[in-house]
């Protein structure tokens, strides 16, 4: 019994050995010293700077950790996070799918713990369930406990789950591949429908985890699997019920997919076909030396993308990996040689990757084309363990094979390295690279070594010392990768308590700013803002801002709005859009990156707060963010995005599309908000005659409205905005958002389910029968 835990001891020991600085040091894997140093408001205020660690992770600042928050604040609201109202002049939230808003893991926020403390938590279990996954993976391909182990080292801590663990998203997204090879495996085995049921809901975890192409890679790795076994072997019908059942795992998963696809559709990023971060073939070195070209942790990378590039599975594995290649090799084996290859020459810069591009396939075809570099780093491991147990099975007798082995593994080492080494001859950079191929040189030494020691020291301990030495040696290397990129940090440092902080506190959260950072604090702190950063966004908002700058239409940028603070028709967009607050860094003082406050007339704005290191400003001439209009423009959509958007008066006009008639052009009104959260707004109306509920929130499809409980159709106003026609007399209007898209993926979230539950009657139908 000791003997069949002792892996799994293994596998918690060296996770324990990694995440201590969490366990026993009270840090945590969050950036917070990158935050404090590089960030504002945190980055003005003196006392706070100091040394940073790894300076590569600002997406973990600025997007994923202030929404995750936000999904747990709206949640103990009472509130699914449908929409942020707090970016882009608000933008779908559960939809942009890096919110990782329905996720299963946001439970473990209800912990009694602060959120650092669950978020770090989060972070750290990746490596843990990785590796765990793998090792029963490999124990059902009956590789032996030590090779299974190799395997595990070499998944749980190679680069790509590495150099995206902090995200906590893109590793839970692919880290469920080695349990759904074993789901199906058993299944295969045992004919029992609980570990199709698991594989199921293995896709919808994978598919709520908050990251879509990853999710793909995913499936493509299930179904790659499941459809070689089907040509194969000769009993069919369980890898067909595994592929019914992976189908009805994709249904349960579209209360995501859908809206996030709704979202996709109406983003930049629909229409930017292109081939991004393919990995160029010089990078090759770096699968077994990461930091060939150098690490942004020591500050002297100075070629490539770190973290989208890393193939890196450890040096040892990759040697054990070619044994597999060249000695005896079976189905499997070659199953995970060709999913090697194939990742490999999609993740490179190749034909095979042009062709995908070409393709216009969504999502794959304008997304990082390197990411699919996991699966090669996942086939490489499992191929490791195989490996071992070929060499340990072949010791004895077959000791030729075994230098040619290590004679092919020093040929194709000296190539991969040596090669791109020769062009670095001349580059004040070479030195990098010399100092960082000397570790896997030396791994590789010392596996010859113990591999010779192996051959000819005959007793009853050599074998043994051999695997020990392996695995430590795995073990060491991994672990000293993954803790040389990985930031530990003190707690209390994460968003540390700034003296802005106090006016973000007293705000209604209804009133925009403009001179905020962005998300860190926008949304962590929920003080709307008109920029934005994110994937997928309305591709609409985007056109207007560039519109506020330039004044003429421009295509948006593919995952930014940054609005102008001196643009063309700055002056009116920020007292149209409602914008009340000018946050200034006083240190800013009159730069061009500061804002303009002598351009605009000296009582327009009056200051409000000032901590000596941050002034606010109120704007007197900012529009309420809801306001009435007694007439309409209507234009074509292509004439919308000119000059006459700002020539007219937007207090009194209001630019459409849509014929609407029967409004009182001599009507005046008032419109108050009276409530205002991320799904719901309320408005309560009083107008002397017909008029146009004018609402500077986005435009977009699933928002509602209700005059009085009746519905109202929604127009697009004044390009990108919301308006409603409102009728004479006091009235409350009630701006509602739940996805039809999320509704609908619903449905077929219950057609899976009840795909599930039919199978399972039928069977135990036939099996009564």
């Amino acid at each position: 019994m000791k003997n069949r835990f002792l892996p799994i001891i293994a596998i918690f020991v060296v996770w324990i050995i990694f995440s201590a600085p969490f366990l026993f040091l009270g840090k945590s894997p969050f950036p917070s010293d990158y935050q404090t140093n590089f960030f504002s408001p945190w980055n003005v205020y003196p006392g706070y700077g100091g040394p940073v660690k790894n300076n590569a992770q600002p997406d973990i600042i600025t997007q994923i950790y202030p929404w995750r928050y936000f999904d747990i604040q709206e949640y103990k609201a009472g509130r699914i996070p449908f929409w942020n109202p707090y970016s882009f002049a608000g933008t779908p939230h559960l939809a942009n799918y890096q919110s990782a808003s329905l996720s299963p893991l946001n439970l473990i926020f209800l912990l009694p713990l602060r959120f650092i403390d669950v978020w770090s938590l989060l972070v750290l279990l990746q490596p843990l369930l990785a590796g765990l996954f793998t090792y029963i993976l490999l124990r059902r391909l009956s590789v032996s406990k030590p090779g299974s182990l190799l395997s595990s080292f070499s998944f749980m801590f190679s680069g790509f789950l590495v150099t995206w663990m902090g995200y906590a998203t893109l590793g839970y997204a692919i880290l469920p591949l080695p349990l759904a090879y074993y789901c199906i495996l058993k299944y295969v085995e045992y004919k029992r429908y609980k570990w199709l049921i698991l594989l199921s809901f293995l896709f919808l975890f994978s598919f709520f985890s908050g990251h879509f192409q990853m999710s793909i890679y995913f499936s493509f790795g299930v179904f790659a699997f499941i459809i070689y076994n089907i040509v194969l072997v000769k009993e069919k019908k369980p890898y067909v019920d595994a592929l019914i059942f992976s189908f009805f795992g994709i249904l349960m998963a579209m209360p995501q997919i859908l809206p996030s696809m709704e979202l996709y559709s109406f983003s930049v990023r629909s229409n930017l076909f292109q081939k991004v971060e393919a990995i160029p073939w010089r990078y090759l070195p770096t699968i077994l030396s990461p930091d060939f070209y150098g690490n942004p942790t020591t500050r002297n990378d100075w070629f490539g993308h770190y973290a989208e590039w890393s193939g890196f599975a450890g040096a040892i594995g990759f040697c054990f990996a070619l044994a597999t290649s060249f000695f005896k090799r079976n189905k499997t084996t070659v199953f995970f040689i060709g999913l090697a290859l194939v990742s490999l020459f999609l993740a490179y810069d190749t034909p095979l990757l042009s062709f995908l591009v070409y393709l216009r396939i969504p999502v794959l075809s304008t997304s990082a084309a390197s990411r699919i570099i996991v699966l090669f780093s996942f086939s490489i491991a499992v191929l490791a363990g195989f490996g071992l147990d070929q060499v340990l099975g072949l010791y004895k007798y077959h000791r030729k094979k075994l230098f040619i082995w290590l004679g092919i593994c020093a040929v194709l080492v000296l190539i991969v390295v040596a090669v791109p080494f020769l062009h670095l001859l001349d580059s004040d950079k070479s030195h990098i690279a010399q100092k960082n191929i000397i570790l896997p040189l030396m791994l590789f030494g010392f596996l010859a070594i113990f591999v010779t020691g192996l051959i000819y020291i005959k007793n009853k301990y050599t074998k043994m010392l051999f695997v020990v030495l392996v695995l430590f040696l795995s073990a060491i290397d991994m672990v000293r990768f993954a803790a040389k990129w990985q930031s530990f940090i003190p707690k209390s440092k994460a968003y540390i308590s700034v003296p802005i902080e106090k006016f973000y506190q007293k705000q209604n959260h209804i009133d925009r700013a403009i001179g905020l950072s962005g998300e860190e604090d926008a949304v962590y702190f929920r003080m709307p803002i008109l920029s934005g950063y994110d994937p997928l966004y309305i591709s609409g908002y985007g056109e207007f801002i560039q519109y506020v700058g330039s004044g003429l239409y421009k295509t948006p940028e593919r995952s930014v709005v940054t609005f102008p603070i001196n643009g063309k028709y700055t002056p009116q967009a920020i007292d149209f859009l409602g914008v009340k607050y000018i946050v200034h860094k006083i240190s800013d003082g009159e730069f061009a990156w500061a804002f303009p406050f002598k351009k605009y007339p000296l009582p327009q704005f009056e200051k409000i707060y000032d901590d000596s290191y941050y002034n606010v400003f109120l704007n007197k001439t900012a529009y309420p963010r809801a306001f009435i209009v007694p007439s309409l423009v209507r234009v074509k959509k292509e004439n919308m995005v000119n000059e006459m958007l700002f020539a007219k008066d937007l207090r009194k006009v209001a630019i459409v599309t849509d014929a609407i008639d029967g409004l009182d052009p001599n009507a005046s009104g008032t419109a108050r908000i009276v409530n205002y959260v991320s799904n719901k707004i309320d408005i309560d109306v009083v107008t002397t005659g017909k008029s146009f509920l004018v609402l500077t929130d986005n435009f977009y499809p699933g928002w509602k409205a209700y005059i009085d409980g009746k519905p109202a159709k929604i127009y697009k106003a004044n390009y990108s905005f919301r308006g409603v026609v409102v009728p004479k007399g006091k009235s409350r209007v009630e701006f509602s958002y739940i996805p039809q898209s999320f509704l609908i993926g619903t449905y077929l979230f219950l057609i899976g389910i009840m795909g599930i539950v039919i199978s399972i009657i039928i069977r135990k139908f036939k099996y009564q029968k």
